[in-house]
């Protein structure tokens, strides 16, 4: 509303001085908020688009982006605005820092596991015992994914090589089976689990236009278990607006139609 009514200033002020009767309008002083008003919030509006996506992952961004915005306001308070902007500089970031609200955004597993999977962010917004309480949570969900593989592909027997075995114990299936378990991996299920989170934080951070979604599902082959729990865990919604969205579009529908619908329908 802001931007608008500052793209349409002269319209306004030329509108008002034709008038009879114009209401009062805006003081130079007041033109000067609010065109200061649309540079302090535009970056909340930039991040507030970007967390309501529905074509990627969301909820990846949401610690970044409340970083970002805590940052924009560190910023915007150096600057040489008008007191009342100054005021809503001031009370923006101590929202933003209050504990009860964005305050424990970073401490939140699901949010953190999420930036610590997506490939253009990984560990860098984290720190301390922050970062290695979350590298040991997805360390540990990754010991449990190949847990839970090795458990599936266990070699059964089967009746074919039971009816294979003459009287004296022969079977064509010996030699074969006596050399895979001579290259089965030895580490644990939790040391291959790290082995495969270093390699990932190793590997290069990705441009902040990739597409997360299809860098996991083209290196899938490079980290097999963390790409599953990733596909797991990167499906999480940082708002609640696509589902919204959904309803809207909906009930935008009924309304169009609501003409030729009966009224047990509507």
């Amino acid at each position: 509303m802001f931007e608008r009514t500052v793209e349409l200033e002269s319209s306004i002020r030329g509108t008002l001085g034709l008038l009879d009767n114009p209401p009062e309008g805006l003081s130079v002083e007041e033109w000067k908020v609010t065109r200061e008003l649309c540079i302090v919030l535009r970056p909340f509006e930039e991040a507030t688009r970007a967390v309501s996506g529905d074509k990627y992952m969301t909820a990846s961004l949401v610690i970044i982006l409340s970083e970002g915005l805590k940052n924009v306001c560190n910023q915007l308070q150096k600057e040489n605005y008008h007191p009342r902007v100054n005021k809503v500089v001031e009370k923006l970031l101590s929202e933003m820092q209050d504990r009860d609200r964005w305050g424990c955004i970073i401490s939140s597993k699901t949010l953190a596991h999420c930036t610590f999977l997506d490939p253009r962010f990984k560990n860098i917004p984290f720190t301390g015992n922050l970062l290695q309480t979350i590298k040991s949570d997805i360390i540990e969900k990754t010991a449990s994914i190949i847990s839970d593989n090795r458990t599936d592909n266990e070699v059964q027997p089967t009746s074919t090589a039971t009816s294979t075995e003459n009287e004296k114990g022969f079977s064509i299936w010996s030699s074969i089976d006596s050399k895979v378990a001579q290259v089965q991996p030895t580490g644990t299920n939790t040391s291959r689990a790290i082995i495969e989170v270093q390699r990932y934080l190793e590997d290069a951070i990705q441009n902040r236009n990739t597409d997360a979604l299809k860098w996991w599902k083209d290196s899938k082959y490079n980290y097999p278990y963390l790409s599953q729990l990733a596909r797991k865990t990167l499906c999480c919604l940082g708002t609640s607006v696509p589902c919204e969205r959904v309803f809207s579009k909906a009930g935008l529908l009924i309304s169009d139609h609501r003409s030729r619908l009966s009224s047990n329908k509507v």
